[in-house]
């Protein structure tokens, strides 16, 4: 018997169907409701960038979290494919690090030294013999690193497929539905608050990124998440682009299916503003003149912005919510959604149908002082 009973997920993005269809694949009965289009925020803003572990300051727990999510993806995207059709364009073109100053060289190095450590392929490549192999590189090339494991994906893509499978295996699916609150009963959790009435439910899962914080709030809930906005241009046309992914200097470069070149992103404590900038423009011109300067011979082709789910304990906020029973959280990730949405989704929906959090997720629990 399932003790989770009825299910509804709150944020129809990587994360929110991810833990839908690692749900329904166990036969679990549930609900995905999302206030626009599934995949339709910071999801559809993605670069799709599946990386390594590449922050020597995470915990263990973070970097095996990734390590748990890479190791799924090649399977998990071609049983997705096989079921829907959809093509969410994961490749492994490879990723490298490079720097053109010694400041950022010796942080590259760190990195390089940090992910090899954790057992994973990476080559230190000098500039003379790294061009060859990569000609976007730029002619300032001090050092690079090369990563043949890292993966690219259309993020947006990836949501639709997961999406999709889910209502193939009898989950709900309820786009452009604004969640109006929670419905909290005696300490319990009881459904969701929508337009048309409560929709009933044993557990809800709060999935909505940067716009969960605000579900909390209206119920006396602190959940410290927040939006980071980020800023992205694309290029096409360039007599030369990349083949893999090139990153430095606080960003990356990332080549797309349909031929233009991604160069992403700011991180921009602007709240909810979604405004694409000047200054943000020109730092990320100012970016691919220096991973891959061949590309401003080409045309500027589009430019957005994204609202990141950032946290202030710069951690993922998962697992069950304090004094509220029935009620979890999965958001927070930051940057790394779509390389940590795999095992977030597999891990949020065995501990929900187990009735008890997995051991993995104690580290990302939300803290009885995050709730008032």
């Amino acid at each position: 018997m399932n003790p989770a009973g009825r299910i509804a997920i709150v944020g129809g993005g990587v994360m929110g169907c991810a833990i839908a269809w690692e749900l329904a694949r166990r036969g679990a009965k549930v609900t995905v409701v999302e206030r626009g289009q599934i995949g339709g925020e910071a999801s559809w803003a993605s670069a799709g960038i599946v990386s390594l572990p590449n922050r020597p300051e995470w915990s263990r727990e973070r970097i095996d979290l990734g390590k748990m999510s890479l190791a799924m993806y090649p399977e998990w995207v071609a049983d997705l494919e096989s079921r829907t059709g959809v093509d969410v364009g994961y490749r492994r073109p490879g990723e490298w690090n490079i720097a053109t100053t010694e400041e950022y060289e010796a942080v590259e190095r760190r990195r390089a030294e940090f992910q090899a450590g954790l057992g994973y392929r990476v080559e230190e490549i000098s500039a003379a013999a790294a061009r060859p192999r990569e000609p976007a590189l730029p002619g300032s090339l001090r050092t690079a690193f090369f990563m043949p494991d890292v993966g690219s994906l259309q993020l947006h893509q990836l949501t639709k497929a997961l999406a999709m499978a889910a209502a193939a295996a009898g989950v709900t699916v309820r786009s452009q539905t604004p969640v109006g609150g929670l419905e909290i009963v005696d300490g319990t959790v009881a459904g969701l608050r929508l337009a048309d009435g409560v929709l009933a439910a044993d557990t809800v899962v709060l999935a909505a990124g940067a716009w969960t914080r605000l579900l909390g709030d209206a119920v006396g809930l602190s959940f410290p998440t927040r939006p980071v906005k980020g800023q992205l241009v694309s290029f096409t046309g360039a007599p030369l682009r990349p083949r893999g992914v090139i990153s430095g200097h606080g960003g990356y470069v990332r080549p797309r299916p349909d031929g233009s070149v991604i160069v992403a992103a700011t991180e921009e404590e602007a709240g909810f503003d979604r405004r694409i900038t000047a200054d943000g423009v020109e730092w990320l011109i100012q970016l691919a003149r220096t991973l891959c300067p061949v590309l401003l011979e080409g045309e500027l082709a589009e430019s957005w912005t994204g609202l990141r789910p950032g946290s202030d304990t710069g951690e993922p906020i998962i697992g069950p919510v304090p004094g509220v029973d029935g009620l979890w959280i999965a958001a927070g990730h930051f940057r790394t959604g779509a390389k940590e949405a795999p095992a977030t989704g597999r891990l949020v929906a065995e501990s929900i149908l187990a009735g008890q959090a997995d051991p993995l997720l104690a580290r990302f629990a939300p803290r009885p002082e995050e709730t008032r």
